[in-house]
């Protein structure tokens, strides 16, 4: 009987590092919400300067993404939808996470992105926003506040409620 006590035990312990592993966080992003968005000034693909305190006094959405994301590809139509029904009323920014400029700028045709989409060198500004795993989405309100993040593909009706939340 205790042949099987050391065994079980490697096999438990070996169980619960896979789950901590390949379990995502449940709401890593969380400690944000109700929190200033951490600040940033990066470039986009054409050299240009976008500074998230430049669109203070409306409603600023920040997706993290990436061209070799799957579930960053899901959402990329929506976020253009609605980007463009919203133009003038709210501020989207996209921020390239570990992705070479050439396939970006393929991602942000493909899915046809109007709004700015900014290279983070040694993902600076991703550490800040505590980004580990794509895509993840934070919306900042009309006072420059976090009120919603979410992990993962956003949903139409999640960020309209977000937007509405920040003040749109």
């Amino acid at each position: 009987m205790t042949r099987w006590i050391v065994p079980a035990l490697i096999a438990g312990l070996v169980a619960l590092l896979a789950y901590g592993l390949f379990t995502p966080d449940r709401d890593p992003d969380s400690v944000l919400v109700g929190k200033p968005a951490p600040t940033f000034a990066l470039q986009d693909l054409g050299g240009q300067t976008h500074a998230l305190t430049a669109y203070a006094g409306q409603p600023v959405v920040v997706n993290f993404w990436a061209s070799w994301c799957l579930p960053c590809r899901e959402e990329a139509p929506m976020f253009s939808k609605v980007s463009q029904e919203t133009a003038g009323r709210t501020q989207f920014l996209g921020i390239i996470y570990n992705d070479q400029p050439a396939e970006a700028k393929k991602f942000i045709d493909q899915y046809g992105l109007i709004y700015p989409s900014l290279v983070d060198p040694g993902s600076r500004t991703a550490i800040g926003y505590g980004v580990g795993q794509l895509p993840i989405t934070f919306v900042v309100d009309r006072a420059g506040k976090v009120v919603y993040s979410k992990l993962g593909a956003v949903e139409e009706d999640e960020l309209r409620a977000a937007l509405k939340q920040a003040g749109l």
